[in-house]
């Protein structure tokens, strides 16, 4: 089982009381270190996780509490077998919740930001976006950023896993992974967002994993 459940960040106010309530001192704590919209992003992220793992682990205590692995994946402290990411980008804020290790990722698509590529990707990854037409390039780019950065996630391994040093290959779908880093499967999916302006992926560490269901609140 995997759900992925987005949300407006201006849906959510980091000040209302009764939202905060919700959340752990420590977890709070945390956000409030934050300024801007930085501090409401996290804020609606967190608000996503209380909310996804009432939904489907009805009998887990509320609060969460939460730590910060190693390689800077945040986890449940009670529940290691409810898995989670959490991400956000501009106007949105996403959670992913799962039966197995898993990842997501959600960016805005600003144009220019292409070099990106060239610094970071697989150089398999870049040859292919230079095949492309310009129009398709954009969107290409960034399927591909965010389901590198969604397996990322998933794995834990965080800046200690270079983005060049796996390959996606998205000429197909479902996309295929290529990591000889990482053992064990991995499915990777690219939901249907209703924003045109964004781009969502998820892995699960799962070989023939289902499909995510998306769930859009607020």
């Amino acid at each position: 089982m995997t759900a992925v459940y987005a949300i407006p960040v201006s849906a959510v106010n980091p000040d209302d009381s009764a939202s905060r309530a919700r959340l752990s001192r420590g977890r709070l704590e945390q956000i409030d270190r934050r300024r801007g919209t930085a501090r409401a992003q996290s804020f609606a992220a967190s608000l996503l996780l209380e909310y996804a793992v009432s939904r489907h682990y009805p009998s887990i205590v509320h609060p969460l509490p939460i730590s910060i692995a190693e390689g800077g994946k945040p986890y449940l402290v009670n529940e290691p077998g409810v898995h989670f990411s959490l991400s956000h980008s501009a106007d949105w804020a996403v959670c992913a919740i799962s039966d197995h290790p898993v990842g997501v990722d959600i960016e805005r698509c600003e144009p220019g930001r292409r070099d990106i590529a060239a610094r970071f990707f697989h150089k398999d990854e870049v040859r292919y976006l230079n095949t492309l037409l310009p129009s398709m390039r954009e969107d290409a780019f960034y399927k591909l950023w965010t389901l590198k950065e969604s397996f990322v996630k998933s794995t834990g391994r965080g800046l200690d896993l270079p983005l060049r040093s796996f390959r996606v290959d998205i000429r197909r779908m479902p996309p295929r992974l290529e990591c000889d880093e990482i053992d064990g499967a991995f499915s990777l999916f690219l939901p249907a967002f209703s924003d045109p302006d964004y781009r969502l992926a998820v892995c699960v560490e799962q070989a023939g994993a289902e499909e995510p269901t998306l769930h859009l609140l607020g």
